[in-house]
């Protein structure tokens, strides 16, 4: 469920930003979609293991919880998908205006990744949401 639908829900997104609206940093923008989905679909897979773990039976009403581990996971890909230009300098990190630490091309990759994330793994929380439901598949006890 979550390598389906969390690679379905990214595949748009990825799309547009690899080959529709590419940075200087990628030189083949198929490839690096095909790449990119391929992994948020894995990711998603294994979001789907974890959500099933934590969100458990008994657990389904406890609406932080479920966004606890949405939001964990979303924080973990958004930072790691974050490059630092060539012009900051290292220890301590500086880039620049606005924020020194954070410049403005850094927030905008923050932004984009962020809402990749968003998508794709509140689209997989909200598919096993749905299997549950249906009764395709069950909570853990």
């Amino acid at each position: 469920v979550g390598l389906l639908a969390g690679g379905i829900a990214l595949t748009p997104f990825t799309a547009l930003h690899d080959i529709l609206f590419p940075d200087e940093s990628i030189a083949n923008g198929l490839a690096q979609w095909e790449f990119d989905t391929d992994t948020g679909s894995i990711a998603a897979a294994l979001f789907a293991i974890v959500y099933r773990y934590c969100v458990r039976d008994g657990e389904q009403e406890n609406e932080m919880l479920q966004m606890g581990v949405v939001a964990a996971f979303v924080l973990v890909r958004t930072f790691s998908r974050i490059r630092v230009p060539v012009y900051c300098s290292a220890a301590p990190l500086d880039c620049g205006e606005p924020f020194g630490y954070l410049d403005t091309n850094m927030l905008q990759q923050l932004v984009g990744s962020g809402l990749e994330s968003v998508v794709m793994f509140g689209a997989t929380a909200l598919a096993i949401e749905y299997c549950y439901e249906k009764g395709y598949i069950s909570r853990f006890r």
